[in-house]
């Protein structure tokens, strides 16, 4: 009994230290496996296109695809296998678009119409949803001045 007296404080730090150490290990594990993590949206390119029915305006836009998380890397391989077929056909869309789509600020009909061309060129139906990003409608004067002056942008 003289030695449970005796080293009681100690034992108590000691399994503090312990305890101590357990939770900052299981954080630590949490974080690392957190910054793993990979981004469940995939980039198609940027496109900008002017429609047949108003030659007076560009339109230019950021394309990407939500995808299942689980399958994301099969689903990126076959998207770059098939991506200028996807381009393609969505710039074929895009220039014969309906006036009424481009009015629309969330884009929705382009959107869906855009997944179908993308879902079409996959073997199963992964794509969750299209987000449009860096939306620009600008007069055609303003597009052929900034090519003039070389600051086309990149075309993916």
């Amino acid at each position: 009994m003289s030695f449970v007296r005796r080293y009681w404080a100690a034992a108590l730090i000691l399994m503090m230290v312990v305890v101590h150490a357990a939770v900052i290990g299981y954080v630590r594990s949490r974080v690392a496996r957190l910054q793993n993590l990979e981004s469940n949206t995939i980039e198609l390119g940027r496109y900008r296109f002017q429609p047949v029915s108003d030659k007076s305006k560009v339109y230019q836009f950021q394309l990407f695809a939500v995808v299942d998380p689980a399958r994301r890397q099969l689903c990126e391989e076959r998207m770059m296998q098939r991506k200028m077929e996807i381009h393609e056909e969505s710039e074929l869309l895009l220039r014969q678009v309906d006036p009424t789509w481009l009015k629309d600020p969330e884009q929705n009909e382009i959107r869906d119409r855009l997944m179908d061309i993308v879902r079409k060129y996959l073997e199963e139906p992964v794509i969750q949803r299209m987000l449009i990003t860096d939306w620009l409608e600008l007069p055609v004067s303003a597009v052929s001045v900034g090519m003039d002056r070389g600051d086309a942008l990149a075309w993916n």
